[in-house]
């Protein structure tokens, strides 16, 4: 690895020591910390605050999260420890936990998958808007197999009111509305809350748009590019293949701008609306929430460089898709061998929420919860050609329901516990260039039961999960699976506002259905013999090609941890080690007319990885107190056979400054993330870059029981050219350059 353990470990250790001969705990602004203490973590099986919950958890809630939201749920997290984004230019954030994402980290909205299609293709962006979220919470190591066979490596929730729970005392009314410099983007956020009688409501609406976001160097690092391709060369050598890959390689990059200075056709615009409400009673409550996001984002240029063949099969989508979008130009008719200049992203989806409680009077059961939601969702990829023309190049939606239900028992003795079962039904298609993977039904049902022992100081947690899966392409070549998982974890209260926590867990994943099915004949459910047939991937710039006979994956989870909740400091460690069998990841296996070839192939590998911070008070003045905050967090993929798994996170390492009073705060934040250099075959080393930022706000009484806040926030302010490692678009497209938002926020 890069970075020795001891790096990291050292600093940790460093700010505990610190930590100790510093004294009192440092109150957050508006006594923060003491909230965020005995916050409930509504994810958890049993509803309790974050330092009593028997599993690594992560929570961000009130001001909080509002100084970190960003563009997307993946920008969102990725300075927490543990956390990174997996971005795919700026309009896509995908969030990655201790390394993994995708089809291992299960994203949900109020406990409910989202529905959408951000696991089929890294240049799809997740359909939530993380700007109207009350809290997100993250969930880490065993206890995320209680989500489903997709949640192994993480679980984070996305939480607004669009369903209340409670009758609020009084109306309230909320706008706020921002400027970022780094791209002019203008956002504003309107939400309401309200009551009549006994039936509460919520309404919000957002809108969201930006011009290109600016970088400080070219767009596209020419230098790696060259070293990629010098990297593919000696591989084909090896796999004794010709050298007209060169000659291929120079033709694609012929006519793609690199811009200096910004990012071209980053621009994206957003908006969105929910309205909900629930009738509440003194044993529960049932509501009822419909809600509509609108998303048009562009891809970095040169990304979606083929060209366009055009063939019967489009004409009859390009009908298909002037009766689902009106707003689109009407389709050229003869682009035949034009490049694509290019391509756009349109996103539209419908979701139907419900979601009650009832809390009996008395028996064996405390209360039964259910959840269910309907999505409707499609995007389109639109290209445009040098003529000016456009086309709608492939057309993706995912129409099902997901739910969860969910019964908790009364006490017997120093036992309590919560049963469930969760179900999913989806339509997945994909139709167009890009149809890479046939039409399926997706399935799944799962049973649960999380058992929880307390006496004392120990607290103990059991958890089983079955869960039952299938794939089924257009009625043919179905895949199912029958996955077991079990976790156990240990709490052990130290007596000094501290304890122990010790987690194992067995969880399976079915494979998904591009994993299974990418470029498999349907005839023969074996993937296609004859490479012409194959259908071009744009977003990995591959041919990517299935293996029906994938296995489940198995992972074994171990983890230990320390958390810090009162006294001198707070602060938390993990350490854990995750052996996965099975793991199934992307391959390269050749070039066939000058496109690369790769294959779904399992290997066992091992990740491992400790993280932590911690925050202690450094003075107390009139009206104002100073804390500092030490973090950081780091991981290691490799297979078991050597070698290691691709774009995986860098270790990172940081300290914050927060300096507030009564009614204003000042934070200084500065990261160290360091170079990759544990890189896989065919992928390359990403270098280091310190990022700072600043934060501030300020609190006006405005009169009654109205406030308002001005913001300020400045990112990447010594304006570093940044390279992702975990994107796959880190040559084409870096991190945006020094920006400043400025908003304010008006609370009635």
């Amino acid at each position: 690895m890069n970075i020795s353990y001891s790096k990291l470990s050292g600093a940790i250790s460093l700010a505990l020591a610190v930590g100790h001969a510093g004294g009192a705990l440092a109150q957050e602004e508006a006594g923060q910390n003491e909230d965020q203490i005995v916050e409930i973590i509504v994810t958890a099986p049993f509803q309790e605050s974050e330092a009593e919950t028997a599993m690594p958890v992560g929570v961000l809630s009130g001001e909080v999260l509002r100084e970190k939201i960003g563009n997307s749920l993946g920008d969102t997290l990725k300075d927490e420890i543990g956390l990174a984004s997996a971005s795919f230019g700026t309009g896509v954030g995908l969030p990655v936990i201790r390394g993994q994402s995708i089809n291992r980290v299960k994203v949900l909205q109020n406990g409910v998958g989202t529905t959408d299609v951000s696991t089929a293709s890294p240049d799809h962006a997740n359909a939530v808007n993380v700007a109207l979220a009350e809290r997100l919470e993250v969930i880490r190591g065993p206890s995320t197999l209680l989500y489903g066979s997709n949640a192994i490596g993480g679980v984070v929730n996305v939480i607004d009111n669009r369903i209340p729970e409670t009758l609020p005392e009084d109306f309230g009314f909320v706008v706020q509305q921002s400027h970022n410099t780094v791209s002019s983007q203008d956002e504003t956020l309107i939400r309401i809350d309200g009551a009549a009688g006994n039936v509460a409501y919520h309404l919000d609406a957002f809108r969201n748009r930006n011009d290109n976001v600016e970088i400080s160097a070219h767009a596209i690092d020419e230098e790696a590019m060259e070293a990629l391709e010098e990297l593919l060369h000696e591989r084909l050598e090896e796999e004794h293949h010709d050298d007209e890959h060169d000659e291929h390689d120079e033709h694609a990059e012929e006519g793609v701008e690199n811009t200096f200075g910004y990012i071209g056709n980053s621009d994206g615009e957003s908006s969105g609306g929910n309205f909900g409400f629930s009738f509440i009673g003194d044993n529960g409550f049932f509501g009822v929430s419909v809600s509509e996001v609108d998303k048009s984002y562009g891809l970095p240029l040169g990304v979606h460089a083929h060209v366009h063949e055009h063939d019967h099969s489009e004409e009859e989508h390009e009908d298909e898709h002037e009766e689902h979008e009106d707003a689109h130009d009407e389709h050229e008719d003869e682009h035949g061998g034009e490049a694509v200049e290019f391509v756009r992203l349109d996103m539209e989806k419908s979701r139907y929420d419900f979601k009650g409680e009832y809390r009996f009077d008395g028996g064996f059961f405390e209360s039964l919860r259910a959840s269910v939601g309907v999505t409707d969702y499609v995007h389109h990829e639109i290209e445009f050609f040098e003529d000016g023309g456009r086309h709608v190049g492939t057309r993706y939606s995912s129409d099902g329901n997901e739910g969860r239900i969910t019964l908790t028992h009364a006490p017997v003795g120093n036992w309590t516990g919560v049963w469930g079962m969760q179900f999913s039904d989806t339509v997945f298609s994909a139709i167009g260039e890009e149809a890479f993977i046939p039409e399926s039904d997706l399935n799944s049902i799962g049973l649960f039961a999380v058992e929880r022992y307390s006496s004392g100081n120990w607290t103990g947690e059991l958890g089983i999960h079955l869960e039952d899966s299938s794939v089924d392409p257009s009625g043919r070549c179905e895949s199912s699976s029958n996955n077991t998982s079990l976790s156990g974890s240990v709490l052990y209260e130290l007596g000094n506002e501290a304890n122990l926590l010790f987690g194992a867990s067995r969880s399976q994943r079915a494979p998904a259905v591009e994993e299974l099915y990418s470029n498999v004949s349907l005839d023969t459910c074996a993937p296609e013999s004859d490479y012409e047939n194959l259908v071009f991937h744009a977003g990995t710039n591959s041919l990517d090609i299935g293996n029906p006979l994938l296995e489940a994956e198995t992972s074994n989870n171990l983890e230990f941890g320390y958390r810090q909740y009162g006294g001198g400091f707070t602060g938390e460690f993990s350490a854990y080690y995750n052996q996965i069998d099975n793991f199934i990841y992307l391959d390269w296996s050749g070039e066939f007319e000058e496109q690369t070839l790769v294959r779904y192939l399992q290997r066992d590998a091992r990740f491992s990885g400790i993280e932590g911070e911690v925050s202690f008070h450094v003075m107390e003045g009139e009206g104002s107190s100073l804390s500092l905050g030490v973090f950081g967090d780091m991981v290691d993929a490799e297979f078991d056979t050597g070698g290691y798994v691709p774009r995986i996170p860098a270790s990172k390492v940081g300290a914050e400054l927060r300096w507030f009073g009564s009614n204003w705060s000042i934070n200084l934040r500065a990261t160290e993330v360091n170079e990759q250099k544990d890189v896989a075959e065919l992928e390359l080393p990403t270098g280091g870059y310190t990022l700072v930022s600043l934060y501030a706000d300020y609190h006006f009484d405005v009169g009654g029981d109205s406030s308002l806040q001005v913001f300020l926030r400045g990112e990447n302010l010594l304006d570093k050219e940044i390279r992702n490692h975990v994107s796959l678009l880190k040559n084409y497209a870096p991190d945006p350059g020094r920006g400043v938002m400025a908003g304010f926020r008006l609370e009635y």
